[in-house]
């Protein structure tokens, strides 16, 4: 009998036991969360968050999660030189904010910029930058903002956008 106790038991023991952490051990902890800036289009405002969580080999994975955007949308996104006063270039293009489920969601594992040159987590913090979602990517919505925020060393400039006193609506895509 305690036989058969114990050959039933050992499943579920071998089961507790399994180590769940592999998704885990991929990043170091480090990470930096930021509220998007809430961008308006066709009486749409959408809100949300970026979060640069850095990987153990010291890249950064980017994700943007944004409330109230469209059924099945995608949106592109873009890593701009400069802070969001400044309509800087593009440095690179991140993965598309895709719909699923009533939420838009982009992840992006960060490693170089379109010119070459590397950008690791460490110099995602103090990169001179922002980010910005786009409404579509050409188009007469191509400049509408749907969600930004600064980064980096721009990151103290968010308060007054968050708070109403500076607002992005637009942005220039012909760099």
């Amino acid at each position: 009998m305690k036989k058969a106790i114990l050959l039933f038991a050992l499943p579920f023991f071998l089961f507790a036991c399994v180590d769940n952490s592999d998704t885990e051990a991929v990043y170091t902890g480090n990470e930096i969360k930021l509220a998007m800036i809430p961008g308006t289009v066709q009486e749409n405002t959408t809100t949300g968050t970026l979060t640069v969580k850095e990987r153990n080999d010291g890249l950064a994975e980017i994700t943007i999660q944004l409330e109230n955007i469209l059924k099945n949308a995608s949106h592109p996104v873009h890593l701009h030189f400069g802070d969001l006063s400044t309509d800087g270039n593009v440095a690179t293009y991140l993965s598309n904010v895709e719909e699923r489920n009533g939420v838009g969601v982009s992840k992006t594992i960060l490693n170089e910029l379109d010119n070459g040159s590397s950008l690791t987590y460490s110099d995602f913090l103090s990169f001179d930058g922002s980010i910005k979602v786009h409404f579509e990517a050409s188009g007469p919505l191509e400049d509408e903002i749907l969600g930004s925020t600064n980064i980096g060393i721009n990151e103290a400039k968010n308060a007054a956008y968050l708070t109403g006193e500076k607002s992005i609506t637009s942005c220039n895509s012909n760099f």
